[in-house]
């Protein structure tokens, strides 16, 4: 379901509209970060209750007919008895962010009925929804996934326009949220895949981070950031042409597993990521791969995995990867491989895979359908 308009309230009521049965059970709506979120949050609660109803704000919607420019809202509902969700909230993050954020899921387990280490990763999956600038963002990953490491946990990060002073938000049940996180844990009948789609390509290029702060990087290799990233990047036949980033970025490997750190901007030498690193972190470099090609190709597998068709697609998708796609003329093509699944959900600032906070990287949920 999809609403366009600049009046918060008649896109809140158009998104009630389509949404409101009977048998919902739980609703996912997400707004334009121009929209007013206390409004928004409130009406889309009041018309949608008793079902739990959460979202948080973007710089832009996923659906098949949202429009590519403009201001729009999504919602994704889920209907009927196969499906059982349980909510918990990790509020203050700043204050301590490990803690909050297990505790999230521990209360999420116990309002179905459940214990955290009693979840059953073929019935249970975690979705999580997260203030993407609350600068907790990696904590809340680690704790919330430490604490039922059995079943997979996907999510994304709330976003706004980079250069905006505005904050990003989420809601629950018509409360609106800063420096918190919300663990939804779905039980489910249907067969589900937690999806996560990444393009990027690695090159036989390190970088070692030798001064930073946080998501922002002072010096690489002992040299000024940005003066050392063009070095790097014109030996690998990228030109860094201000203010546009590097179609480069970096990754962290895990275990031989590539987490990308996607450059948002630069500010003087410094170079500003999506997720933070430290002092002595060696990065490789990473080269832009098949968007559309790896995105299709993730999508058909996650289809195939849950028996061939999905009669659902939560979806979180790195604003890099829409950033890139449009430096490319891609925004169609990319839309289109979306729209191919029925994809719902938000452009992210970063997106939970597991214990960890990537960027980059489409995750979400598929559903299948009833045999």
């Amino acid at each position: 379901m999809v609403a366009t308009g600049a009046d918060t309230e008649a896109v809140a009521r158009e998104i009630v509209e389509g949404l409101r049965a009977p048998d919902l059970r739980i609703a996912f709506v997400f707004a334009d970060w121009q929209l007013d979120p206390q409004v928004f949050a409130q009406t889309t609660q009041r018309g949608l209750a008793p079902a739990v109803t959460l979202g948080g704000t973007t710089t832009g919607v996923i659906a098949s007919s949202a429009p590519r420019d403009g201001i729009a809202a999504v919602g994704l509902g889920l209907y009927g008895d196969w499906v059982h969700a349980g909510v918990g909230v990790a509020a203050d993050l700043p204050k301590s962010a490990l803690t909050r954020s297990r505790d999230a899921v521990q209360r999420a387990a116990v309002s179905m009925g459940r214990s955290a280490s009693g979840l059953d990763p073929s019935r249970h999956v975690a979705i999580s929804l997260v203030d993407g600038r609350c600068g907790q963002e990696e904590a809340f990953c680690i704790g919330s996934a430490a604490a039922a490491p059995q079943i997979r946990f996907v999510g994304g990060c709330s976003s706004t326009e980079v250069a905006s002073k505005r904050k990003p938000y989420i809601w629950l049940g018509g409360e609106v949220m800063t420096d918190a996180g919300i663990v939804v844990i779905l039980e489910s009948e249907l067969p589900f895949h937690a999806v996560t789609s990444s393009h990027l390509v690695s090159t036989e290029t390190k970088t070692v981070v030798t001064a930073a702060s946080g998501r922002v990087i002072e010096e690489l290799d002992g040299r000024p950031a940005l003066t050392r990233l063009r070095e790097i990047t014109a030996y690998l036949g990228d030109e860094i042409t201000m203010p546009r980033p590097s179609s480069h970025s970096f990754a962290r490997y895990v275990d031989g597993v590539p987490y990308v750190r996607s450059i948002t901007h630069f500010e003087g030498e410094s170079i500003h990521l999506a997720s933070a690193v430290e002092a002595g972190h060696v990065l490789r470099v990473m080269r832009p791969g098949d968007l559309i090609g790896q995105t299709t190709k993730d999508l058909a597998l996650a289809a195939e995995k849950v028996g061939g068709a999905m009669s659902a697609l939560l979806a979180f998708s790195c604003a890099g990867r829409h950033w890139e796609a449009h430096m490319k003329n891609l925004d169609r093509e990319l839309a289109g491989a979306y729209a191919q699944y029925g994809a719902v959900g938000y452009q992210s600032f970063g997106e939970q895979s597991g214990m960890l906070l990537v960027n980059h990287t489409l995750t979400g949920l598929a559903i299948g359908t009833r045999k």
